[in-house]
């Protein structure tokens, strides 16, 4: 049975499509059937829930790749997101209905598992997108909802109004601070905490060093007015926190070898095992990646090599 923390019974590890979307932020994908391939796998390999949203790949992109993949795998739970833009009028009772309409036409469903707010609104208050968000849950259009990228001020408030089934926050080995900023709260709410970026967008997969040359958004040039994009490239990919984390990530190395697994793999079996965290989302275009994520949901660590590798990331 599914905790009070998790309603929707969601696997430790789900698929997430924003890379899969291509678009601008990512750049096209290579290959539309190896992405479609990636989600597949992943589901085959115990993935029971797809992370996706409207503005992934532009235009509802990813939904649309999301629902290709998923046509014959009904049983498969689906979260998407919905973003105010412009002018905060999908947030109002008939924007969001109105884009709820379009991902389910995207993504082939009748309903949304997980429907999430995907950040804040300029200026319409929290309260009332929330209470048009309840009134979906209530009407079975969605099974539940939640919050990504708001202050815990803000989901407090939500809460105290009407359940707030999940938040999702970004979370991994090298970028903590949500984790223990937000951890509190959802345990004390019972909020189930979902967990976006746990490889820190490539830099724990093992496969960037400092030459490496980025043509998207972590290149610091694509999308930088985005605000998602202006935060993260300072703090993972620019020359000087680049450096930071990597000498992070070598020191990963031996307790890998040591635990008999990849860091990627040792990076997100890491973060499955903080108590605040119901689950993590976690994307590539790629199978075999798909393969070796899915491979470290099942993952049990010693509790000396757990040690070490908080050890070493607090330093």
């Amino acid at each position: 049975m599914p905790s009070n923390r998790n309603p929707l019974d969601l696997s430790s590890l789900g698929y997430g499509s924003w890379e899969a979307g291509g678009g601008t932020t990512w750049g096209p994908n290579t290959s539309h059937d190896e992405v479609i391939t990636a989600v597949r796998r992943s589901v085959d390999l115990g993935m029971n829930w797809v992370d996706t949203a409207e503005v992934y790949g532009g235009g509802g992109g990813a939904e649309t790749v999301v629902g290709e993949a998923l046509a014959d795998l009904r049983e498969v739970l689906v979260c998407t997101k919905v973003a105010p833009e412009p002018d905060d009028q999908r947030y109002t009772e008939s924007g969001l209905r109105q884009s709820l309409e379009q991902s389910l036409k995207r993504l082939g469903r009748n309903h949304i598992d997980l429907y999430l707010l995907h950040w804040p609104a300029e200026q319409l208050p929290v309260e009332v997108t929330w209470e048009a968000m309840s009134r979906l849950r209530d009407e079975g259009l969605v099974r539940a909802i939640g919050l990504s990228n708001y202050p815990v001020e803000d989901i407090a408030r939500c809460a105290d109004l009407s359940p707030v089934d999940y938040v999702q926050v970004q979370a991994s080995l090298l970028y903590r601070d949500e984790l223990d900023g937000f951890g509190p709260l959802c345990q004390e709410r019972g909020i189930g905490l979902l967990a976006y970026g746990p490889l820190a967008y490539g830099l724990l997969t093992g496969a960037v060093d400092e030459e490496t040359v980025f043509d998207d958004w972590r290149g610091g040039n694509v999308m930088a007015h985005d605000f998602f994009c202006a935060e993260n490239h300072p703090r993972f990919f620019a020359a000087e926190a680049r450096r930071a984390h990597l000498a992070v990530v070598r020191g990963l190395a031996p307790l890998a070898d040591e635990a008999g697994c990849s860091v990627a793999q040792l990076a997100l079996a890491w973060l499955l095992r903080r108590p605040e965290v119901v689950a993590a989302a976690v994307g590539t275009r790629n199978p075999r990646h798909a393969e070796a994520n899915a491979a470290a949901a099942g993952l049990r660590l010693e509790e000396g090599v757990l040690s070490a590798v908080t050890a070493l990331v607090e330093r």
